[in-house]
């Protein structure tokens, strides 16, 4: 019989759920911004169930079944509803259109990584990079382009921002069907590196902690999108060091 321990990491899950719901309630009342921090939010419960499953040692069979629904949910649905919304008396069908292409791509992406993680065997040694973006970074970053142009919108009047979200979301969509590599974040916090190494990172983290409590809207949307960048750099790389070799 399952114990309360057992149903800890489907707590958290849940409150990547309930981050989601409130969200959608957000939208409705065209709270844009509280609904992009939600997002923001459900992205630490996300990652948080996965390491409260291994740390108890416990997980229940349907477990990954829900975390992939409230995936689908708070970062497949909601970042695209978010920028659909922005412009939603005057938005052209078409953005809708790309709208839901970024939908479909991240229910595309979520049912692959189940199917996969179903065939996988559990002694299997795990990959340091995500092939493609991941729809929770894909979510999270969407929602700090949002951030970032309540903030703009509100402190210089700028629009740039929201003319460029669909665009954006259409990338987006792209990159979680690419073969693009991207770095496990939790992997590359926890590797070990030598004292000044260490030292470094440590400074430049307190540095940039300080800049995003200060400036929390333009250090998201940064931080996300020098991740981005960095995986279709390294795809570069490696591409070229291919054709090279042949």
């Amino acid at each position: 019989m399952a114990t309360v321990k057992n149903y800890l990491p489907t707590i958290v899950t849940m409150g990547n759920l309930a981050c989601g719901f409130g969200a959608i309630v957000f939208i409705i009342n065209n709270e844009l911004a509280y609904a992009a921090w939600l997002v923001i939010l459900a992205m630490i419960f996300d990652g948080l169930d996965g390491q409260v499953a291994r740390l108890t040692k416990t997980t229940i069979a349907w477990g990954a079944h829900l975390d992939t629904l409230a995936d689908m949910i708070t970062f497949g649905l909601i970042p695209a509803f978010l920028i659909g919304r922005l412009g939603a008396l005057n938005a052209p069908v078409a953005v809708w259109f790309v709208c839901f292409f970024y939908t479909s791509s991240a229910a595309i992406r979520l049912a692959k990584f189940e199917f996969e993680l179903k065939g996988s065997s559990s002694g299997s040694k795990r990959s340091k990079y995500f092939t493609g973006l991941p729809s929770t970074l894909a979510g999270g970053t969407a929602a700090s382009l949002i951030l970032l142009d309540s903030y703009l919108k509100t402190t210089l009047n700028i629009q740039a921002v929201s003319t460029c979200l669909p665009c954006v979301i259409f990338v987006l969509g792209i990159l979680m069907l690419s073969k693009v590599p991207y770095v496990r974040i939790v992997d590359l916090v926890g590797s070990k590196r030598d004292p000044v190494s260490l030292l470094i990172t440590s400074v430049l983290f307190f540095t940039l902690l300080v800049f995003f409590i200060l400036y929390p809207s333009i250090m998201l949307a940064l931080g996300f999108c020098v991740y981005i960048l960095i995986g279709i750099g390294k795809h570069g790389i490696f591409r070229n060091r291919a054709i090279h070799i042949t």
